[in-house]
Protein backbone atom coordinates (compact mmCIF):
# COMPACT_ATOMS: atom_id res chain seq x y z
CA UNK A 1 0.00 0.00 0.00
CA UNK A 2 1.46 3.33 -1.02
CA UNK A 3 2.41 5.79 2.44
CA UNK A 4 -0.16 8.29 2.32
CA UNK A 5 1.33 10.42 4.89
CA UNK A 6 2.68 13.51 2.39
CA UNK A 7 4.02 16.89 2.74
CA UNK A 8 0.99 19.20 2.55
CA UNK A 9 0.53 23.14 2.62
CA UNK A 10 -2.76 24.66 3.72
CA UNK A 11 -4.07 25.06 0.32
CA UNK A 12 -6.99 27.31 1.51
CA UNK A 13 -7.35 28.76 -1.64
CA UNK A 14 -8.07 25.69 -3.48
CA UNK A 15 -10.76 24.20 -1.11
CA UNK A 16 -14.16 23.59 -2.82
CA UNK A 17 -16.72 25.94 -0.62
CA UNK A 18 -18.82 22.98 0.36
CA UNK A 19 -15.84 21.55 2.44
CA UNK A 20 -14.73 24.96 3.87
CA UNK A 21 -18.29 24.85 5.70
CA UNK A 22 -17.53 21.63 7.38
CA UNK A 23 -14.99 22.04 9.70
CA UNK A 24 -16.23 21.18 13.44
CA UNK A 25 -13.39 19.61 15.48
CA UNK A 26 -14.29 16.60 18.05
CA UNK A 27 -11.82 14.60 19.81
CA UNK A 28 -11.65 11.72 22.43
CA UNK A 29 -8.28 11.88 24.23
CA UNK A 30 -7.86 9.46 26.47
CA UNK A 31 -9.29 11.83 26.73
CA UNK A 32 -9.43 13.79 24.68
CA UNK A 33 -9.85 13.70 24.80
CA UNK A 34 -10.20 12.19 22.13
CA UNK A 35 -9.68 8.37 15.17
CA UNK A 36 -9.79 7.09 12.16
CA UNK A 37 -9.25 5.86 7.98
CA UNK A 38 -11.58 5.99 6.12
CA UNK A 39 -10.66 8.02 2.79
CA UNK A 40 -7.05 8.11 2.30
CA UNK A 41 -5.62 10.49 -0.74
CA UNK A 42 -5.78 9.83 -4.08
CA UNK A 43 -4.10 7.24 -5.46
CA UNK A 44 -3.43 5.58 -2.34
CA UNK A 45 -5.55 3.28 -0.38
CA UNK A 46 -9.47 3.17 -2.15
CA UNK A 47 -11.15 2.39 1.60
CA UNK A 48 -12.98 5.69 2.03
CA UNK A 49 -15.60 4.53 4.53
CA UNK A 50 -17.70 2.85 2.64
CA UNK A 51 -17.87 5.70 0.17
CA UNK A 52 -16.57 6.68 -3.19
CA UNK A 53 -13.47 8.64 -3.11
CA UNK A 54 -14.50 11.68 -5.15
CA UNK A 55 -10.67 12.58 -5.84
CA UNK A 56 -9.51 9.17 -7.10
CA UNK A 57 -9.26 9.10 -10.86
CA UNK A 58 -9.54 5.85 -13.30
CA UNK A 59 -5.85 5.72 -14.28
CA UNK A 60 -4.58 7.30 -10.54
CA UNK A 61 -1.78 9.15 -11.43
CA UNK A 62 0.10 11.35 -9.46
CA UNK A 63 -2.15 12.18 -6.81
CA UNK A 64 -3.04 15.82 -5.46
CA UNK A 65 -2.52 16.54 -1.74
CA UNK A 66 -5.59 16.75 0.70
CA UNK A 67 -5.30 20.11 1.68
CA UNK A 68 -6.39 21.58 5.00
CA UNK A 69 -9.48 23.71 3.62
CA UNK A 70 -8.73 26.69 6.24
CA UNK A 71 -5.77 28.67 7.75
CA UNK A 72 -4.38 27.62 11.00
CA UNK A 73 -3.00 30.31 13.45
CA UNK A 74 0.38 31.37 13.32
CA UNK A 75 3.24 28.74 15.08
CA UNK A 76 3.06 26.09 13.20
CA UNK A 77 4.82 25.31 9.75
CA UNK A 78 1.92 24.88 7.75
CA UNK A 79 4.72 24.43 4.21
CA UNK A 80 5.81 20.84 5.92
CA UNK A 81 3.62 18.36 7.78
CA UNK A 82 1.32 15.50 6.53
CA UNK A 83 -2.17 14.62 6.13
CA UNK A 84 -5.01 12.02 5.02
CA UNK A 85 -8.76 11.90 4.35
CA UNK A 86 -11.13 11.95 6.91
CA UNK A 87 -15.30 11.04 7.23
CA UNK A 88 -17.51 13.11 9.01
CA UNK A 89 -18.24 11.73 12.58
CA UNK A 90 -21.32 10.74 13.56
CA UNK A 91 -23.47 12.90 15.90
CA UNK A 92 -23.62 11.72 19.95
CA UNK A 93 -26.80 9.61 20.64
CA UNK A 94 -27.03 11.20 23.71
CA UNK A 95 -26.00 14.61 24.71
CA UNK A 96 -22.39 14.23 27.00
CA UNK A 97 -21.63 11.12 25.92
CA UNK A 98 -18.33 10.33 24.20
CA UNK A 99 -20.23 9.65 20.91
CA UNK A 100 -18.38 8.35 17.77
CA UNK A 101 -15.25 10.13 17.33
CA UNK A 102 -13.38 8.67 14.53
CA UNK A 103 -9.80 10.49 15.46
CA UNK A 104 -7.92 10.21 18.39
CA UNK A 105 -4.03 10.74 19.91
CA UNK A 106 -2.20 8.18 21.82
CA UNK A 107 0.25 11.29 23.42
CA UNK A 108 2.74 8.94 24.85
CA UNK A 109 3.15 6.82 22.02
CA UNK A 110 3.13 9.45 19.84
CA UNK A 111 0.37 8.65 17.74
CA UNK A 112 -2.99 9.55 15.87
CA UNK A 113 -5.45 6.87 15.42
CA UNK A 114 -7.72 7.43 12.54
CA UNK A 115 -10.87 4.44 12.32
CA UNK A 116 -13.33 4.46 9.18
CA UNK A 117 -16.60 5.66 9.62
CA UNK A 118 -17.77 1.99 9.37
CA UNK A 119 -15.23 0.70 11.78
CA UNK A 120 -13.84 -1.34 8.89
CA UNK A 121 -10.30 -0.61 9.68
CA UNK A 122 -8.16 1.07 12.31
CA UNK A 123 -4.94 2.96 11.03
CA UNK A 124 -1.80 4.46 13.37
CA UNK A 125 0.06 7.07 12.00
CA UNK A 126 3.30 8.43 13.43
CA UNK A 127 2.16 11.84 14.97
CA UNK A 128 5.55 13.55 13.41
CA UNK A 129 5.96 11.93 10.04
CA UNK A 130 2.64 10.61 9.57
CA UNK A 131 4.02 7.24 8.45
CA UNK A 132 2.06 3.55 9.35
CA UNK A 133 2.79 2.25 12.22
CA UNK A 134 -0.08 -0.15 12.19
CA UNK A 135 -3.32 -1.12 11.16
CA UNK A 136 -6.22 -3.26 12.74
CA UNK A 137 -8.70 -5.04 10.81
CA UNK A 138 -11.95 -6.32 12.87
CA UNK A 139 -14.43 -8.89 11.87
CA UNK A 140 -17.18 -7.46 9.68
CA UNK A 141 -20.11 -6.01 11.18
CA UNK A 142 -23.08 -4.84 9.45
CA UNK A 143 -25.06 -1.11 9.69
CA UNK A 144 -22.16 0.18 11.90
CA UNK A 145 -21.00 3.16 13.74
CA UNK A 146 -17.58 3.28 15.10
CA UNK A 147 -15.69 5.44 17.83
CA UNK A 148 -12.35 5.03 18.32
CA UNK A 149 -10.21 6.03 22.00
CA UNK A 150 -7.63 6.37 23.60
CA UNK A 151 -7.19 4.66 27.22
CA UNK A 152 -3.92 4.86 29.41
CA UNK A 153 -2.93 2.65 32.15
CA UNK A 154 0.33 1.20 33.57
CA UNK A 155 1.14 -1.64 30.95
CA UNK A 156 0.59 1.25 28.33
CA UNK A 157 -1.97 2.96 26.20
CA UNK A 158 -4.50 0.97 24.73
CA UNK A 159 -6.77 1.86 21.44
CA UNK A 160 -10.62 1.16 21.80
CA UNK A 161 -12.40 0.52 18.73
CA UNK A 162 -16.10 0.46 19.91
CA UNK A 163 -18.95 -0.46 17.04
CA UNK A 164 -22.40 -0.66 16.78
CA UNK A 165 -24.15 -2.95 14.37
CA UNK A 166 -25.39 -6.13 13.16
CA UNK A 167 -23.97 -9.90 12.59
CA UNK A 168 -23.96 -11.03 9.27
CA UNK A 169 -26.40 -14.27 10.39
CA UNK A 170 -24.56 -16.50 8.53
CA UNK A 171 -25.40 -20.22 8.29
CA UNK A 172 -27.79 -20.89 11.01
CA UNK A 173 -26.92 -17.83 13.04
CA UNK A 174 -30.04 -15.55 13.02
CA UNK A 175 -28.91 -11.50 12.12
CA UNK A 176 -28.71 -9.60 15.77
CA UNK A 177 -27.68 -5.83 17.62
CA UNK A 178 -24.30 -6.07 18.95
CA UNK A 179 -21.80 -3.91 20.34
CA UNK A 180 -18.23 -4.75 19.83
CA UNK A 181 -15.24 -3.63 21.40
CA UNK A 182 -11.54 -4.05 20.41
CA UNK A 183 -8.69 -3.40 22.26
CA UNK A 184 -5.39 -3.05 20.57
CA UNK A 185 -2.10 -2.00 22.03
CA UNK A 186 -0.92 1.44 21.40
CA UNK A 187 2.95 -0.24 20.77
CA UNK A 188 1.84 -2.90 18.32
CA UNK A 189 3.36 -3.03 14.48
CA UNK A 190 2.41 -3.90 11.05
CA UNK A 191 -1.26 -6.11 11.16
CA UNK A 192 -2.17 -5.37 14.53
CA UNK A 193 -4.60 -7.84 16.48
CA UNK A 194 -6.72 -7.46 19.07
CA UNK A 195 -5.87 -8.38 23.11
CA UNK A 196 -9.22 -8.45 23.66
CA UNK A 197 -12.77 -8.62 22.00
CA UNK A 198 -15.73 -8.08 23.72
CA UNK A 199 -19.47 -8.73 21.85
CA UNK A 200 -21.61 -7.08 23.90
CA UNK A 201 -25.61 -7.77 22.68
CA UNK A 202 -28.18 -5.04 22.33
CA UNK A 203 -31.68 -4.95 23.00
CA UNK A 204 -33.25 -4.46 19.71
CA UNK A 205 -35.01 -1.28 21.62
CA UNK A 206 -31.87 0.17 23.18
CA UNK A 207 -29.22 2.60 21.46
CA UNK A 208 -25.60 2.26 23.72
CA UNK A 209 -23.78 5.07 23.87
CA UNK A 210 -20.02 5.05 24.86
CA UNK A 211 -18.49 7.82 27.74
CA UNK A 212 -14.61 7.18 27.95
CA UNK A 213 -12.16 8.79 29.81
CA UNK A 214 -8.71 8.27 29.32
CA UNK A 215 -9.05 5.85 32.52
CA UNK A 216 -11.86 4.00 31.59
CA UNK A 217 -14.81 3.12 29.55
CA UNK A 218 -18.92 2.81 29.72
CA UNK A 219 -21.15 1.41 27.41
CA UNK A 220 -24.76 2.03 27.96
CA UNK A 221 -28.02 4.23 27.21
CA UNK A 222 -27.37 7.66 28.32
CA UNK A 223 -29.94 10.06 29.93
CA UNK A 224 -29.07 13.77 31.74
CA UNK A 225 -25.26 12.25 31.67
CA UNK A 226 -25.86 9.32 33.79
CA UNK A 227 -26.72 5.50 33.22
CA UNK A 228 -29.24 3.50 34.67
CA UNK A 229 -26.95 0.31 33.78
CA UNK A 230 -24.11 0.39 32.27
CA UNK A 231 -20.92 -2.39 31.45
CA UNK A 232 -17.44 -1.20 32.58
CA UNK A 233 -14.58 -2.36 30.58
CA UNK A 234 -11.18 -2.21 32.06
CA UNK A 235 -8.75 -1.98 28.94
CA UNK A 236 -6.01 -3.70 30.50
CA UNK A 237 -7.14 -6.69 31.31
CA UNK A 238 -10.67 -7.07 28.75
CA UNK A 239 -12.41 -7.52 31.40
CA UNK A 240 -16.47 -6.17 32.33
CA UNK A 241 -18.45 -6.35 35.02
CA UNK A 242 -22.51 -4.56 34.88
CA UNK A 243 -22.81 -1.46 37.12
CA UNK A 244 -25.72 0.21 38.19
CA UNK A 245 -27.64 2.76 40.66
CA UNK A 246 -27.73 2.31 43.80
CA UNK A 247 -28.77 3.84 47.18
CA UNK A 248 -26.25 5.05 49.08
CA UNK A 249 -26.13 7.35 52.45
CA UNK A 250 -23.82 10.34 52.47
CA UNK A 251 -22.98 13.36 54.82
CA UNK A 252 -23.28 17.17 53.92
CA UNK A 253 -26.78 16.48 52.58
CA UNK A 254 -27.76 20.14 54.02
CA UNK A 255 -27.04 19.89 58.09
CA UNK A 256 -26.76 16.07 58.44
CA UNK A 257 -26.71 12.42 56.16
CA UNK A 258 -29.27 11.58 53.87
CA UNK A 259 -30.19 8.51 51.22
CA UNK A 260 -29.34 8.89 47.77
CA UNK A 261 -29.57 7.27 44.38
CA UNK A 262 -26.56 7.23 42.54
CA UNK A 263 -26.09 6.63 38.92
CA UNK A 264 -23.02 5.96 37.07
CA UNK A 265 -21.86 8.83 34.95
CA UNK A 266 -18.07 7.40 33.77
CA UNK A 267 -15.28 5.51 34.78
CA UNK A 268 -11.96 6.16 36.13
CA UNK A 269 -8.64 4.36 37.18
CA UNK A 270 -10.17 4.65 40.73
CA UNK A 271 -13.72 3.30 39.99
CA UNK A 272 -16.70 4.49 38.33
CA UNK A 273 -17.99 8.04 39.11
CA UNK A 274 -21.99 8.29 40.07
CA UNK A 275 -23.62 10.97 40.63
CA UNK A 276 -26.85 11.35 42.76
CA UNK A 277 -29.39 13.98 43.75
CA UNK A 278 -30.99 14.31 47.41
CA UNK A 279 -34.34 13.06 46.57
CA UNK A 280 -35.94 14.24 50.38
CA UNK A 281 -35.13 15.88 53.65
CA UNK A 282 -34.86 19.31 51.88
CA UNK A 283 -37.18 22.40 51.87
CA UNK A 284 -34.85 25.20 52.03
CA UNK A 285 -37.74 27.56 51.46
CA UNK A 286 -39.11 26.88 55.31
CA UNK A 287 -37.71 28.45 58.05
CA UNK A 288 -34.68 26.38 59.46
CA UNK A 289 -34.76 24.55 55.80
CA UNK A 290 -31.97 23.12 54.48
CA UNK A 291 -30.56 23.12 50.67
CA UNK A 292 -31.25 19.80 48.78
CA UNK A 293 -27.32 18.23 47.42
CA UNK A 294 -26.32 17.30 44.45
CA UNK A 295 -22.90 15.29 44.27
CA UNK A 296 -21.23 12.32 43.41
CA UNK A 297 -18.97 9.33 44.98
CA UNK A 298 -15.33 8.46 42.92
CA UNK A 299 -15.20 4.58 43.38
CA UNK A 300 -14.65 3.86 46.85
CA UNK A 301 -12.55 6.75 47.60
CA UNK A 302 -14.41 9.46 48.36
CA UNK A 303 -17.32 11.50 48.38
CA UNK A 304 -18.12 15.48 46.98
CA UNK A 305 -19.95 16.02 49.66
CA UNK A 306 -16.52 15.49 51.73
CA UNK A 307 -14.43 18.49 49.57
CA UNK A 308 -16.70 20.68 48.61
CA UNK A 309 -15.99 24.56 48.88
CA UNK A 310 -18.01 26.44 51.95
CA UNK A 311 -21.66 27.45 51.24
CA UNK A 312 -21.26 24.77 48.20
CA UNK A 313 -24.31 22.22 48.06
CA UNK A 314 -24.33 21.49 43.80
CA UNK A 315 -21.66 19.45 42.70
CA UNK A 316 -21.41 18.40 38.91
CA UNK A 317 -19.18 16.30 37.76
CA UNK A 318 -17.94 17.17 34.56
CA UNK A 319 -14.61 15.23 33.42
CA UNK A 320 -11.84 13.16 34.30
CA UNK A 321 -8.00 14.19 32.46
CA UNK A 322 -5.00 12.19 33.95
CA UNK A 323 -5.10 12.10 37.70
CA UNK A 324 -7.27 14.72 38.00
CA UNK A 325 -11.12 15.57 37.95
CA UNK A 326 -13.16 18.80 36.74
CA UNK A 327 -16.10 19.63 39.06
CA UNK A 328 -18.63 22.47 38.60
CA UNK A 329 -19.89 23.85 42.19
CA UNK A 330 -22.40 26.37 43.06
CA UNK A 331 -24.99 27.39 45.80
CA UNK A 332 -28.85 25.43 45.35
CA UNK A 333 -31.59 27.45 44.45
CA UNK A 334 -34.47 25.54 43.30
CA UNK A 335 -35.06 21.46 43.61
CA UNK A 336 -36.35 21.17 40.25
CA UNK A 337 -34.29 23.12 37.79
CA UNK A 338 -30.61 21.38 36.35
CA UNK A 339 -27.55 23.38 37.61
CA UNK A 340 -26.59 25.43 34.84
CA UNK A 341 -23.73 28.27 34.45
CA UNK A 342 -25.20 31.60 34.25
CA UNK A 343 -24.64 35.20 35.20
CA UNK A 344 -27.40 35.11 38.00
CA UNK A 345 -24.93 33.72 40.35
CA UNK A 346 -21.55 32.65 40.34
CA UNK A 347 -20.17 28.67 39.56
CA UNK A 348 -16.93 27.43 41.01
CA UNK A 349 -14.79 25.37 38.83
CA UNK A 350 -12.36 23.09 40.42
CA UNK A 351 -10.10 20.54 39.43
CA UNK A 352 -9.93 17.82 42.45
CA UNK A 353 -7.10 15.22 43.33
CA UNK A 354 -8.82 12.23 41.47
CA UNK A 355 -6.92 10.09 44.49
CA UNK A 356 -8.08 12.00 47.13
CA UNK A 357 -10.66 15.02 46.33
CA UNK A 358 -8.43 17.76 47.26
CA UNK A 359 -8.42 21.08 45.20
CA UNK A 360 -5.69 21.49 43.28
CA UNK A 361 -7.30 24.69 41.33
CA UNK A 362 -10.05 26.66 40.85
CA UNK A 363 -11.74 29.67 39.75
CA UNK A 364 -15.07 31.33 40.27
CA UNK A 365 -17.14 32.13 36.62
CA UNK A 366 -20.23 33.17 35.85
CA UNK A 367 -21.98 33.22 32.17
CA UNK A 368 -24.60 34.47 29.95
CA UNK A 369 -25.66 32.13 28.08
CA UNK A 370 -27.06 29.92 30.56
CA UNK A 371 -25.16 26.27 30.03
CA UNK A 372 -26.11 23.35 31.56
CA UNK A 373 -23.94 21.72 33.96
CA UNK A 374 -24.27 17.97 33.59
CA UNK A 375 -22.24 14.63 34.60
CA UNK A 376 -19.20 14.49 31.71
CA UNK A 377 -20.72 16.66 29.38
CA UNK A 378 -16.88 18.44 29.49
CA UNK A 379 -15.03 15.49 28.76
CA UNK A 380 -14.61 16.20 25.31
CA UNK A 381 -13.59 19.58 25.55
CA UNK A 382 -10.62 18.32 28.72
CA UNK A 383 -7.40 17.61 28.18
CA UNK A 384 -3.54 18.53 29.96
CA UNK A 385 -1.08 20.05 28.45
CA UNK A 386 1.56 17.55 27.80
CA UNK A 387 4.30 18.60 30.37
CA UNK A 388 1.11 18.22 32.89
CA UNK A 389 1.63 21.79 33.89
CA UNK A 390 -1.87 23.46 32.31
CA UNK A 391 -4.97 21.67 32.09
CA UNK A 392 -8.20 22.98 29.72
CA UNK A 393 -11.70 22.10 30.57
CA UNK A 394 -14.98 23.60 28.91
CA UNK A 395 -14.14 27.34 28.86
CA UNK A 396 -11.40 27.15 32.27
CA UNK A 397 -8.41 26.74 32.08
CA UNK A 398 -6.14 26.05 34.70
CA UNK A 399 -2.14 26.71 35.66
CA UNK A 400 -1.86 23.98 37.74
CA UNK A 401 1.19 24.93 39.04
CA UNK A 402 0.28 27.68 40.59
CA UNK A 403 -3.24 26.60 41.70
CA UNK A 404 -4.43 29.66 39.36
CA UNK A 405 -8.02 29.02 37.24
CA UNK A 406 -9.16 31.31 34.16
CA UNK A 407 -12.49 31.55 32.91
CA UNK A 408 -13.54 32.48 29.10
CA UNK A 409 -16.71 32.33 29.67
CA UNK A 410 -19.53 34.65 27.49
CA UNK A 411 -20.33 37.71 29.14
CA UNK A 412 -23.11 40.78 27.91
CA UNK A 413 -20.17 42.38 25.68
CA UNK A 414 -18.10 38.85 24.84
CA UNK A 415 -18.80 35.53 23.71
CA UNK A 416 -17.41 32.08 25.47
CA UNK A 417 -14.82 30.23 24.23
CA UNK A 418 -14.78 26.17 24.03
CA UNK A 419 -11.20 25.19 25.01
CA UNK A 420 -9.69 22.70 22.52
CA UNK A 421 -6.34 22.07 23.14
CA UNK A 422 -3.52 23.70 25.68
CA UNK A 423 0.39 23.05 25.14
CA UNK A 424 3.31 23.24 27.30
CA UNK A 425 3.86 26.76 27.59
CA UNK A 426 -0.03 27.44 28.83
CA UNK A 427 -1.24 28.65 25.07
CA UNK A 428 -4.48 26.99 24.22
CA UNK A 429 -7.31 27.40 21.15
CA UNK A 430 -10.54 26.99 21.59
CA UNK A 431 -14.06 27.69 18.89
CA UNK A 432 -15.46 30.65 20.12
CA UNK A 433 -19.31 29.53 21.73
CA UNK A 434 -22.32 30.12 19.33
CA UNK A 435 -25.37 29.36 20.80
CA UNK A 436 -28.46 27.89 18.68
CA UNK A 437 -30.81 26.12 21.12
CA UNK A 438 -29.32 22.57 20.01
CA UNK A 439 -27.82 20.11 22.84
CA UNK A 440 -24.32 20.64 21.30
CA UNK A 441 -24.31 24.61 22.60
CA UNK A 442 -26.61 24.34 25.82
CA UNK A 443 -24.41 22.02 27.39
CA UNK A 444 -21.63 22.96 28.74
CA UNK A 445 -18.19 21.55 27.74
CA UNK A 446 -19.38 20.06 25.12
CA UNK A 447 -17.48 20.17 21.80
CA UNK A 448 -19.53 20.12 18.45
CA UNK A 449 -20.40 17.37 16.39
CA UNK A 450 -21.16 18.19 12.94
CA UNK A 451 -24.34 15.56 11.85
CA UNK A 452 -23.07 13.51 8.57
CA UNK A 453 -24.86 15.53 5.20
CA UNK A 454 -24.96 18.67 6.63
CA UNK A 455 -22.65 22.02 6.20
CA UNK A 456 -21.93 23.60 9.43
CA UNK A 457 -20.83 26.92 9.00
CA UNK A 458 -17.25 28.12 9.84
CA UNK A 459 -17.06 29.13 13.06
CA UNK A 460 -14.80 31.61 15.14
CA UNK A 461 -11.91 30.88 17.21
CA UNK A 462 -9.17 32.07 19.38
CA UNK A 463 -6.18 31.42 21.28
CA UNK A 464 -5.79 32.19 24.83
CA UNK A 465 -2.81 32.56 27.53
CA UNK A 466 -3.33 30.55 30.50
CA UNK A 467 -0.80 32.31 32.32
CA UNK A 468 -2.13 36.16 32.14
CA UNK A 469 -5.62 35.30 30.81
CA UNK A 470 -5.41 37.28 27.55
CA UNK A 471 -7.41 36.09 24.84
CA UNK A 472 -7.01 37.04 21.31
CA UNK A 473 -9.38 36.71 17.87
CA UNK A 474 -8.10 34.58 15.33
CA UNK A 475 -8.69 35.19 11.75
CA UNK A 476 -11.78 34.45 10.20
CA UNK A 477 -12.58 30.71 9.93
CA UNK A 478 -9.10 29.51 11.08
CA UNK A 479 -9.23 25.65 12.45
CA UNK A 480 -7.29 25.33 15.80
CA UNK A 481 -5.93 22.28 16.95
CA UNK A 482 -7.25 19.53 18.97
CA UNK A 483 -4.08 18.32 19.97
CA UNK A 484 -0.70 20.33 20.92
CA UNK A 485 2.67 17.72 21.16
CA UNK A 486 5.62 18.70 23.58
CA UNK A 487 7.50 19.47 20.14
CA UNK A 488 5.27 21.84 18.86
CA UNK A 489 3.61 19.31 16.21
CA UNK A 490 -0.53 20.43 16.22
CA UNK A 491 -2.83 18.00 15.71
CA UNK A 492 -5.76 19.53 13.29
CA UNK A 493 -9.26 18.05 11.93
CA UNK A 494 -11.82 18.93 9.89
CA UNK A 495 -14.92 16.98 8.57
CA UNK A 496 -12.83 16.24 5.73
CA UNK A 497 -9.01 15.93 6.53
CA UNK A 498 -6.89 14.97 9.00
CA UNK A 499 -3.63 17.29 9.28
CA UNK A 500 -0.50 17.25 11.50
CA UNK A 501 1.97 20.34 11.53
CA UNK A 502 5.37 20.99 13.26
CA UNK A 503 5.80 24.04 15.29
CA UNK A 504 7.59 27.02 13.65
Amino acid sequence: MTDCSIPVPTGAGSASSATRSSRVPHLALAAGMAALVLGALAGCSSDSGGKADPTAGATHKAAAPVRLPVPVPDGFATETGWSTSASPEASDVEPGSSGFPLVAVAPKSGLVIQAAADGSRVRAFALASGKTVWTFTPKALAGVRAGVFVQEGKPGEKVVLARQGMTSGSGLSTSRRTTTIDVIAAASAGKATAAHHLDLSAPDDTAASFMATDSGFLVGPVTDGVHEKAVAIDAATGVQRTVEKTSVTVSGCGSGACAVQASPAFATSLGVVSAFQQQGGCDQWTDGGTPCTYGFQVGGAWTSTSVAPSGMHVGIPLAVTGPYLVAAWHTSDTQTDPPALSDTKKTILAVHDLATGKIKSQVSCTSADALTLQPGSAQSSTHLSPNGDFLVSGQAGFDLATGRGRCFTSTTSTKGIDLTAVADDGTAYGIVHVTDDTDATSLYGRLPIAQDGTDTPDRDSARVSLRSGAAKALPAASEVPVYVASDGHGVFRTRGVVAVYPGS
